[in-house]
């Protein structure tokens, strides 16, 4: 019997299920800090950081073509339930093969928890005419609150950190029971409609693996940096909550800004304040001046993932929406955190973390000028289009 606590007409599903979604993310954002609290090296936690990523090539087209055969809420609360438990594998796991071993596993679901609950929640809502922005919002709420506690509650131990991630889990569980379990095909229009994605799609998909790449070495190491710096146990918590807050701004108006400026226009400035906020943050030596900077992400990848997924969402058909999103899905939390996370901790051994932050945010940089240029130039030669 589905859940019926959550009326049609409302949004307090999709809402719900943003909230812990994210919350999620925010628990998995601090699995670094776990890992060098374990005594493992700098390479040694940039691949069990990569491991997410690397199985998310695998494991999203997989989980996206059981989404369109038995339905998007029945893999949404499978792939939540497996993960409640298999967490606690990453927890007990004492050396860094049987980490490797508990990641591999917990990854293969974790991994694709957004991707299918959000391929669930944009079209319940488009369908009762409500918008996106502002219940996406409702996600970056339940990021800070979590790290926020979660940089609290590290000072009593991890294991409150891991029970925080079963009830975070469960809940999505228990959430995806209130949406239709939806039609089950043995072939769906996705299988049959082959026609090819347009130009601008791909070009928008790259300029996104770009940043999120930057950003994700950036994140994935901002708790070794903090440690590095000196600063509390708790920092990195902090930070992260901050991070998510700083989202809320530009959620409120991202319909309009999408229809003033872009989507291309809106990835470029993502893409450049990725750079600089790296650059920056090397050279912060201060906690506050350290958390401050932060809130710049509140520009950085929270406006590249909702200019693309505007286009996907607002440009395609049905029938090529779950292709899109598996491609992009597939590019951003595999290709972008693959070598965020593993060639990150290769130059950070080799040349310190401090000089390998004021690199990547200087690269950063150069690659929005660089992609501005491209669009720019693909706009005046084609029918590419700055929307």
């Amino acid at each position: 019997m589905r859940v019926s606590l959550f009326r049609t007409s409302s949004s307090i599903r999709e809402i719900f299920t943003e909230v812990f979604i994210y919350s999620n993310l925010s628990i998995t954002a601090l699995f670094s800090q776990l890992f060098y609290g374990k005594g493992f090296s700098a390479i040694e936690i940039g691949i069990l950081m990569a491991v997410t990523p690397t199985l998310s090539i695998i494991a999203n087209p997989f989980w996206f073509r059981q989404s369109s055969r038995t339905g998007g809420p029945t893999v949404m609360g499978m792939v939540s339930i497996v993960s409640a438990v298999s967490v606690w594998a990453v927890f007990f796991s004492p050396t860094f093969e049987t980490s490797l071993i508990a990641m591999c596993f917990f990854s293969f679901f974790v991994v694709s928890i957004i991707p299918i609950a959000e391929s669930v929640v944009v079209p319940s809502l488009r369908n009762k005419g409500k918008r996106f922005d502002r219940v996406r919002l409702f996600g970056t709420v339940g990021y800070s609150i979590t790290a926020l506690i979660s940089g609290i509650v590290l000072k009593y131990g991890f294991v409150f950190f891991f029970i925080m991630a079963t009830v975070s889990f469960s809940t999505v569980a228990l959430v995806s029971r209130a949406y239709p379990t939806g039609r089950k095909l043995k072939r769906t229009d996705e299988e049959t409609d082959r026609s090819s994605l347009p130009l601008q799609f791909y070009l928008l998909v790259l300029a996104g693996v770009a940043s999120i790449t930057i950003g994700a070495f950036g994140s994935t190491f901002l708790p070794v940096l903090t440690s590095e710096r000196g600063f509390s146990v708790s920092s990195a918590g902090f930070a992260f909550s901050l991070m998510a807050f700083s989202e809320v701004p530009f959620l409120f108006f991202a319909e309009n800004l999408v229809e003033r400026l872009g989507n291309t226009r809106l990835l470029v400035i993502g893409i450049f304040a990725t750079g600089l906020r790296w650059f920056l943050t090397s050279m912060a030596t201060s906690f506050p001046i350290f958390l401050l900077l932060q809130m710049l992400h509140g520009i950085n990848y929270i406006v590249v993932y909702y200019s693309v997924m505007n286009y996907i969402h607002t440009r395609f058909e049905a029938s090529k929406v779950t292709r899109a999103l598996t491609i992009y899905w597939m590019s951003t939390t595999g290709l972008s955190y693959l070598l965020g996370s593993v060639l990150g901790g290769v130059l950070i051994r080799t040349f310190g973390i401090v000089r390998v932050y004021n690199a990547t945010g200087i690269t950063g940089m150069a690659i929005a000028i660089f992609f501005s240029l491209i669009f720019a130039a693909f706009h005046k030669r084609t029918s590419f289009t700055k929307r």
